[in-house]
């Protein structure tokens, strides 16, 4: 009993000793800042067409070349508190890499506070505090921008108490993760002009690497790596080709760490997987693409559209430094006509190009203005029409296995009639099997003329 009581009185003096230390461990007063978000605008070309305003202070610039710490926004008195890449001088579009509170914008006259506690705070005009670090009273004794892009809040010997690049949103710059125990997606924006979370994501857990479309909350696969137990985290890095050289190429790679010994297999995925020249790497990467110069500003975004793009900063260039370095749906990696938005919300695509759009009087020419069928009205009773499309996949066939079956044609038919979501349905006249579609989109020539599409309408 004695040393069961000597052992509690141990832990409790530890955890007070502990609890005192962290307590006197503060941001010095003169390292503190409130910065109000007001003022003129920057005047230099950004992405987004948005305008900004550079956070800066008597205490720091918050500027790491080439990164910087701005608001901006693309409508009116809704501001987002973000973190931007490129130097204005350079006459070149500067990017949008991180952002704090996109899905929930703050007005003019909001604040962004550090204070002695070491809690970061962003607050709305209002007062009502829209995003915070939540290290109050942990030990924060200072913030900086690191050179990587990295914004961090430290403690007095230097660790790491918070730290943007485990919380990305769209991007991930070198160096940066997604990790199954932690932030383990990418989420799109809606559009250019809209800055909240779009319909695509890229996922990782313990079925791959995914990408998916978010269709009235159903996840539809559309691309990435679905294989079982992919890793435990996935890092972009920019590897030289030869540490030994200034002037080497660069390999723009997906880093994967497993936190358990795996079997020695490439995570090259789905058999029937759409890659394409790219080698796709060993165990431990993913090979994206090379650039012939120094890759070490680079970024991986899932854009608006769904696609995954890399850009690349590269300095000596004269005009448009920002170069993309990589996408997923290319000529070179998987094939364009995959991505969902390629034809916007409906139309047929052919090597790389929106070619028609399918309508029951045949294939019309495509433009923007192509559109599905209007939805059918889903009710008891209720009688569709299908017309027919020969030579068609739909972006979901390679990910299903192109769904299930054998069956009949008619079984295929009946099964999409009786699911109010079905928009149309693949069937594959040599394999008897049915890929029913609750959505569109983009749907891709197939030379086998056997696979063929039915689109429902009324």
């Amino acid at each position: 009993m004695a040393s069961q009581l000597s052992s509690l009185f141990f832990q409790f003096i530890f955890i007070s000793v502990f609890a005192f230390a962290t307590t006197l461990a503060k941001v010095p007063a003169n390292e503190t800042f409130e910065f109000i978000n007001e003022g003129e605008f920057g005047d230099r070309i950004i992405e987004y067409d948005a305008s900004y305003r550079v956070i800066r202070n008597d205490v720091y610039t918050f500027y790491t070349y080439p990164f910087r710490l701005c608001f901006y926004n693309t409508t009116p008195d809704a501001y987002i508190f973000a973190m931007r890449a490129g130097i204005p001088n350079d006459e070149s579009l500067m990017r949008w890499v991180w952002d704090a509170n996109r899905n929930d914008p703050v007005r003019e006259n909001a604040t962004l506070k550090f204070g002695e506690d070491g809690n970061f705070v962003l607050a709305d005009a209002d007062g009502r505090v829209v995003w915070q670090t939540n290290t109050a009273n942990k030990g924060v004794t200072g913030i900086r921008l690191l050179p990587n892009g990295n914004l961090v809040l430290f403690d007095k010997n230097g660790k790491f108490i918070w730290q943007s690049f485990d919380y990305p949103t769209d991007t991930l710059l070198v160096g940066q993760s997604v990790k199954i125990n932690g932030r383990n997606k990418l989420v799109s924006r809606k559009s250019d002009m809209d800055g909240s979370d779009g319909p695509y994501s890229l996922i990782l857990d313990h079925n791959g690497f995914i990408m998916y479309l978010n269709n009235l909350g159903q996840q539809l696969i559309y691309g990435g790596w679905p294989t079982k137990d992919f890793a435990d985290i996935v890092t972009f890095a920019a590897e030289p080709e030869d540490v030994n050289k200034t002037n080497t190429p660069y390999e723009l790679v997906l880093s994967l760490t497993h936190l358990q010994a795996q079997p020695s297999t490439s995570p090259a995925g789905n058999g029937r997987r759409l890659l394409q020249v790219r080698p796709i790497g060993g165990a431990s990467t993913i090979n994206l693409n090379k650039v012939n110069y120094n890759g070490t500003y680079s970024f991986l975004r899932l854009g608006s559209d769904g696609n995954l793009r890399a850009f690349t900063y590269f300095p000596p260039a004269s005009y448009l430094k920002w170069e993309e370095s990589f996408a997923f749906f290319s000529s070179y990696f998987v094939r364009e006509c995959a991505l969902p938005s390629k034809c916007g919300t409906y139309g047929l695509c052919d090597q790389r190009m929106c070619v028609a759009c399918p309508s029951p009087n045949g294939l019309l020419g495509w433009s923007e203005s192509c559109k599905p069928p209007k939805p059918v009205p889903c009710r008891a009773g209720a009688k569709f029409d299908y017309y027919k499309i020969v030579g068609v996949e739909h972006f979901l066939n390679p990910y299903l296995d192109d769904g299930e079956g054998p069956m009949k044609v008619e079984q295929c038919r009946d099964k999409c009639s009786k699911d109010c979501k079905c928009k149309g349905f693949i069937y594959k006249e040599d394999t008897s099997r049915c890929l029913t579609a609750p959505v569109l989109g983009t749907l891709i020539k197939d030379v086998n003329t056997t696979s063929v599409g039915y689109i429902k309408y009324s």
